[in-house]
């Protein structure tokens, strides 16, 4: 059994790859190719804290994977990560453990950014350049990296509540991508009149309104991933012409669905693979409900363990 920490996965598994599994996982999801437990969630409220655990395995892959990731929000106040974890990979023959994989949530990070990206490229026009990105932490990094696989950005909005940290996170976008970067007052400010919007935030109360929207808008939302939380006002879900989950059972149990029980949603995975719609003409309205998956975190396990 090897134990791999953070450095080596990341030489090991990068955006690209984690894209390419991570679509792999969605189609086998939809299609019911998956072996998967419901997520498992702890609260800490004392310490703004938050763990999942979640775990599957894609039907003929050669690994299976269980993973612990942490968000604890109180941590960048404080100089730390507010993501951590592990996962562990085991061999789908015997069930050995053949990989640990110390990671701090980078692998649950990586793929997060390739399901956005996933959705994103699945369902927003192809000529999509202008993004916002509502909620600038870490994961926002990851999704606009993702985002350079699928589409040719050429300006970022952003918007966030602390505004030094906001301000750093534009300025390192810029000096990364070379992008067109503003900084944007108001979420409606960041939203209005963009070709993307993600939204990348622990909220339980909306943060975009689907008035805000334009016509050929597409939105995925990523944050939330438990009972409570929500990113989107009903008239999002209500304007939009489709809806796309990762998982639509779950995401109607601790994702933007789970506000809206009625509202029809087709599985991304099923997107992807062509077997239904997604986008059918420039103008339409499109939404990404994305809770997260264990067949993601067993699909990038697996590349893990066979890169080594």
């Amino acid at each position: 059994m090897r134990v791999l920490k953070e450095e080596e996965v990341r030489a090991l598994v990068g955006p690209r790859l984690a894209l390419a599994m991570t679509k792999e996982a969605l189609v086998a999801q939809a299609a019911g190719a998956v072996s998967q437990p419901d997520p498992w969630h702890l609260e800490l409220p004392e310490a703004r804290g938050e763990v999942h655990i979640k775990g599957a395995h894609l039907h003929g892959a050669t690994h299976f994977a269980a993973k612990l990731a942490t968000g604890f929000y109180a941590n960048a106040a404080k100089g730390l990560p507010v993501s951590s974890g592990l996962s562990v990979i085991a061999n789908a023959e015997t069930g050995f453990p053949e990989v640990i994989a110390l990671d701090n949530g980078y692998l649950t990070e990586l793929r997060t950014g390739a399901a956005g990206a996933a959705a994103t490229e699945a369902l927003s026009r192809p000529d999509a350049a202008v993004v916002a990105v509502i909620g600038p932490g870490a994961q926002a990094r990851y999704q606009l990296r993702a985002l350079l696989e699928v589409r040719e950005l050429v300006e970022l909005r952003v918007h966030g509540r602390d505004p030094e940290r906001t301000a750093a996170f534009a300025e390192e976008m810029r000096a990364l991508h070379g992008w067109k970067v503003v900084v944007a007052p108001s979420a409606e400010a960041a939203v209005r009149g963009a070709d993307v919007v993600h939204t990348v935030t622990p909220s339980r109360e909306p943060v975009i309104s689907g008035a805000w929207l334009s016509p050929g808008t597409h939105v995925t939302a990523v944050g939330a991933d438990m009972a409570g939380k929500r990113e989107l006002d009903a008239a999002v879900l209500e304007r939009a012409d489709v809806v796309a989950a990762d998982d639509v059972r779950q995401c109607r149990a601790i994702g933007e669905l789970q506000y809206a029980p009625r509202r029809p949603a087709v599985a991304l995975g099923d997107v992807i693979a062509g077997r239904v719609p997604g986008r059918t003409s420039p103008g339409q309205i499109t939404v990404a409900d994305l809770t997260g998956l264990g067949a993601e975190d067993a699909a990038v396990g697996t590349a893990l363990a066979r890169a080594l």
